[in-house]
């Protein structure tokens, strides 16, 4: 399989398929991967500076230590993802599902979380302060630095339902 980057690179890769498979340590600078399902698949330590993920399925992805600098995540589908040590400034996760996702000890200044799900994520992470969260959901399982608040930063919690027994 061949992954093709916008500068003119191609990647091969020894696969039929970009789920769960190790990408660790590769360098897709550039690479184009709008749309694809890369589920469950290892990006450890990978170089996706300026990658085009835009709508990419990476449900259960490791992204850990992973070089995201500007790369398109927008409406991607992260959830449960790990993202511990990556890079991500001024990475675009607009509208992105990070429900559960991990960014522990990662660097995510000037990054762009505007509408995106971030219900139990842990964020306690470096540039939290610098980051965009206008309208960005969270719960009450979702980790911040202790300093921050997130609600001054445009984000919206979302309380827990009570649900009364039937009768009451």
């Amino acid at each position: 399989m061949e992954i093709f980057c916008h500068d003119d690179r191609i990647i091969e890769v020894p696969y039929d398929s970009l789920t769960g498979i190790s990408l660790d340590n590769l360098n897709l600078h550039r690479a184009q991967l709008e749309g694809i399902d890369l589920s469950n698949s290892s990006f450890e330590n990978a170089n996706l500076r300026s990658a085009f993920l835009f709508r990419a399925k990476m449900k259960d992805c490791n992204l850990c230590a992973a070089n995201l600098i500007v790369a398109d995540l927008r409406e991607t589908d992260l959830s449960n993802a790990n993202l511990k040590k990556c890079i991500a400034y001024s990475t675009r996760f607009e509208n992105a599902n990070l429900q559960n996702a991990t960014f522990e000890g990662a660097d995510i200044g000037d990054a762009n979380f505007k509408n995106a799900n971030l219900q139990g994520a842990n964020l306690n992470c470096i540039g939290v302060e610098r980051a965009i969260f206008e309208n960005a959901v969270f719960d009450d399982n979702t980790i911040w630095p202790n300093y921050f608040k997130a609600e001054e930063y445009g984000a919206i919690i979302k309380k827990k339902e009570v649900k009364l027994a039937e009768g009451l």
